[in-house]
């Protein structure tokens, strides 16, 4: 590979890192996103990249891009309509969804709409045990019926989900057959095929969610590869998945289920792997957008991962990185709830026409528009002078929408836009740390985003955190992350196998069968069997329990075992350090068998200083008054990119670069490490 570029679509701006391998440089780009079009500003961004920075379009052999276009299809519930066809008797399943509730004691409780409504749910004769033995065939005539009708409504997009289907596909793959017999320009999603795992509500949602956003993510990958290609540019497109692995756009246009948290997995990763170069292991993540804030937690250098997602009321049995997000951004909108009370968020200014300082429509007071008036962003423009900003703007959208109806002075408003804002991002970090038993007195806050290190600081002295690391390029950190993926794809099989069934055998011969599939898979990608890794592992439990436990292990030890001991082994310790107790007594069962298969790329590697700075008089800008704790403070501003190794920057202080602006507290010090990283130290400065 020569050149590599990575682009993230946020909610305000489109990202773009362009890595070139021969001179080990990369190359930064931020424009204006486009929502009604996202692939027009990835388009328009990737010739300006040609344009500006002389690179050759030839050369681009690897393109990666991480996209909410999924995401916001379920958010806004503009997907295509979709018919649902379920074994007789399990029509509705979709409404008795499961027995949980999210909240125990609201009897107004109202659970959301499922994506299909029941008149285009639709039952088909067959039955299938779960034992894979079939009671009975699927009848032929009735479904036809069935199919005719859909063609006469029209409905393009099916979802196909029969009573275990993952112990036997037969009859999900004959309704396949009749389907496209029927209508042939039918789009087709088989539960057999997107998650070949039992629980049927599970099996079922994730069905429907996949074909109902397929159009819409088909429909945009196409315009984007049609852009490539008028660039010349020779790259297949590569779309990053919830779990933080690389598919292809094939792939993802059958698939598209695995690209709903495409574009937060990618700050993730990127969180990870610059806490990594850092020789930090315990990691909080906050990717900061224009529209949302993105966390994500890693303890001892591995992230979490989530069996399963939820998206608007949607639950997803994917395999994804453990986020949460929050309507928490630069252009998150303040405003005022029937109590007087100040509310932040969710709603947002977004990218059009964004906070009223951008001088583009916007007449909503903003995140942005409250850094502003502070004096923490610059009022005079961002993106080193592209973006004009316009000062009394904000002020007067302040001071018209918050400040006179809550009876308060202009700076306090501001203030308080930006406090309440940080009190929803904390919150969010919490429930990723302190819920999960995780002290974040332990770890490094990674900050990046446009707008996480002007927030960074606060958020580390409200929850403790020590350190706060913000990248050198923040701002495009996320697409920076995409180049740091590697190809990867997840399966799984329901076995259901009580203890005294199980062998070491049958283990085996369904691992070989899976990375069957997985070396197949890997190769339509372009890698061959020697860049592959496996990783394994099963979902266990004591027999009678409702809920498993991850066991992993290497592949490579099953070889030398000898029997399954070592896994049942493993399992107890596992329920020893999750629940506090085990029962070595007590008969374990295998419910799934789950394996990785990881294609391994290179990585980017960030350049080093060579020698320490001494003089920080060439990196200071100027100065300017800054708003802490209800008074101005004169505050040195900083230059990002004169900054070397070894400086020292002693708050209060701005630093600002190309991509973002970074606030340091009184009391509080900054120090650039030999990667050109920003470590912000909080203990108090002597």
């Amino acid at each position: 590979m020569s050149v590599r570029v990575g682009v993230d679509v946020g909610g305000t701006f489109t990202d773009i890192v362009c890595f070139n391998e021969k001179k080990k440089a990369f190359r930064l780009l931020k424009v204006p996103s486009s929502p009604a079009n996202p692939s027009a500003a990835v388009v328009d961004g990737i010739r300006r990249l040609l344009d500006e920075f002389d690179v050759v379009a030839e050369e681009i052999q690897f393109f990666i891009h991480g996209t909410t276009v999924a995401t916001n299809t379920i958010l806004e519930r503009k997907g295509a309509p979709v018919a649902l066809l379920v074994t007789a008797g399990f029509r509705d399943v979709p409404y008795i969804m499961r027995q949980d509730r999210p909240r125990l004691y609201d009897y107004f409780l109202q659970r959301p709409e499922p994506l299909v409504p029941r008149e285009l749910r639709f039952e088909i004769p067959e039955r299938v045990l779960y034992t894979g033995e079939i009671k009975l065939p699927l009848q032929e005539k009735p479904t036809r019926k069935i199919l005719k009708r859909l063609n006469a409504q029209g409905i393009k997009n099916i979802a196909v989900c029969l009573l275990h289907s993952y112990v036997n596909a037969s009859h999900e793959e004959k309704l396949r057959e009749l389907i496209q017999q029927e209508i042939p320009t039918a789009t087709v999603s088989l539960s057999s095929e997107i998650l070949p795992e039992f629980k049927e509500f599970e099996r079922m949602s994730t069905t429907t969610v996949n074909s109902y956003v397929l159009p819409s993510v088909g429909s945009y990958l196409r315009q984007l590869e049609k852009g490539l290609t008028s660039l010349n540019i020779p790259s297949k497109l590569h779309l990053m998945q919830s779990n933080g692995g690389i598919m292809t756009s094939k792939t993802a246009q059958t698939h598209c289920v695995h690209m709903v948290l495409s574009g937060p997995a990618a700050g993730a990763l990127s969180g990870l792997v610059l806490g990594q170069q850092a020789g930090v292991k315990n990691i909080i993540s906050i990717d900061v957008g224009g529209t949302s804030a993105d966390v994500a937690v890693a303890f001892n250098g591995s992230l979490h991962f989530a069996e399963e997602t939820e998206i608007a009321g949607q639950i997803l049995k994917i395999p994804a990185i453990e986020i949460n997000t929050v309507g928490a951004g630069g252009g998150s909108i303040g405003w005022i709830d029937g109590g007087q009370a100040l509310q932040v968020g969710p709603r947002s200014a977004g990218a059009d026409p964004g906070p009223a300082c951008y001088q583009r429509g916007g007449n909503e007071p903003t995140v942005t528009d409250a850094n502003v008036v502070l004096g923490r962003l610059n009022p005079m423009h961002l993106l080193a002078g592209e973006m004009a900003i316009d000062k009394n703007l904000a002020k007067k959208v302040i001071q018209e929408k918050i400040a006179t109806p809550l009876g308060l002075p202009l700076y306090k408003a501001a203030e308080g836009i930006v406090r309440v804002i940080n009190a929803v991002m904390a919150k969010a970090i919490r429930r990723l740390s302190v819920e999960k038993g995780y002290d974040p007195r332990e770890f490094t806050l990674v900050s990046f985003g446009g707008g996480g290190p002007i927030h960074a600081a606060e958020l580390a002295t409200e929850l403790q955190i020590p350190r706060v690391l913000v990248p050198p390029s923040p701002g495009v950190s996320s697409a920076l992350g995409l180049l740091t993926a590697d190809f990867r794809h997840d399966y799984v099989r329901t076995v259901l196998w009580a203890e005294k069934q199980a062998t070491l055998k049958q283990l085996l011969q369904v691992i070989n069968e899976m990375k069957v599939l997985a070396l197949t898979q890997m190769e339509n990608e372009g890698l061959n069997g020697s860049e592959i890794i496996f990783v394994a592992g099963l979902d266990m439990r004591y027999q009678g329990q409702g809920f498993s436990l991850p066991v992993s292990f290497n592949v490579e030890d099953l070889s030398i075992w000898k029997n399954l001991s070592p896994l049942i082994r493993i399992f107890h310790q596992n329920h020893q350090a999750t629940y506090g107790y085990h029962d070595e007594k007590t008969l374990t069962e295998i419910v799934n068998i789950r394996l990785a298969s990881v294609g391994k790329l290179p990585k980017p590697h960030p350049s080093k200083f060579q020698q320490k700075q001494v003089d920080l008089n060439s990196s200071i800008k100027k100065s300017r008054k800054v708003y802490f704790s209800g008074r101005f403070e004169e505050t040195i501003v900083y230059d990002r990119s004169k900054l070397g190794w070894g400086a020292i920057v002693k708050g209060p202080a701005i630093i600002e670069q190309l991509d973002s602006t970074t606030l340091i507290l009184p009391g509080q010090q900054g120090e650039i490490d030999k990667l050109n990283n920003l470590i912000i130290s909080l203990e108090d400065i002597q």
